[in-house]
């Protein structure tokens, strides 16, 4: 797989859809950090089970691309706020290293979550307006053409899997036909369904 041919097709395919090069940078932002995200390591601090960033650059990097600031995206990935008794009574405890990684992951999939809605929701919004709408997309599968009035990154997920696993079972299928129509001397064209 070459990534750099793939990234053309997918910047091309989300300009066909009316996501300007301006929002693309800013979703790829946004994607860059969530990965720069995901190399932050936490250690206990001194003897305590106090979580701390041991590994500050990639969160440094992460908040340089959102524009974030430092200070609180490392407090919120350390710290959980408490209220205590009246409304106006707030106190911050420390998480452990384990419960500091949750919090780090949490905050990562809550970005791709809300990356993915709003695509799509653009995506939706550009397809529903004939005068803009260059392409139409649809998925077709084995079970049919779905259509939702919302789609989830979960959705996203089962549907790929489903075709990534239909294109399996039709490489073996197709390749052992084939196979068979060689052995018996059985003329046909030949089907790529790499």
């Amino acid at each position: 797989v070459n990534d750099a041919q793939m990234f053309q097709v997918t910047k091309q395919a989300l300009s066909v859809v009316g996501i300007s090069e301006e929002e693309q940078d800013s979703v790829f932002q946004v994607l860059a950090g969530i990965l720069h995200l995901g190399n932050v390591k936490f250690t206990k601090q001194g003897g305590k089970d106090d979580a701390i960033v041991s590994t500050p650059e990639p969160l440094q990097k992460a908040c340089k691309l959102w524009g974030a600031n430092l200070e609180m995206i490392t407090r919120t990935l350390t710290y959980k706020t408490l209220s205590a008794g009246g409304r106006n009574s707030f106190y911050n405890v420390a998480l452990n290293t384990s419960q500091a990684e949750g919090a780090r992951d949490a905050l990562a999939m809550l970005l791709y979550s809300r990356v993915f809605d709003w695509l799509v929701s653009r995506i939706n919004d550009s397809l529903n307006e004939p005068a803009k709408a260059r392409k139409i997309i649809g998925v077709l599968d084995i079970y049919g053409f779905e259509s939702f009035e919302h789609n989830s990154f979960e959705q996203f997920c089962i549907n790929y899997a489903n075709e990534k696993l239909q294109q399996q079972f039709n490489q073996h299928i197709f390749k052992s036909e084939q196979e068979e129509y060689k052995k018996e001397k059985i003329e046909w064209s030949y089907i790529s369904f790499e």
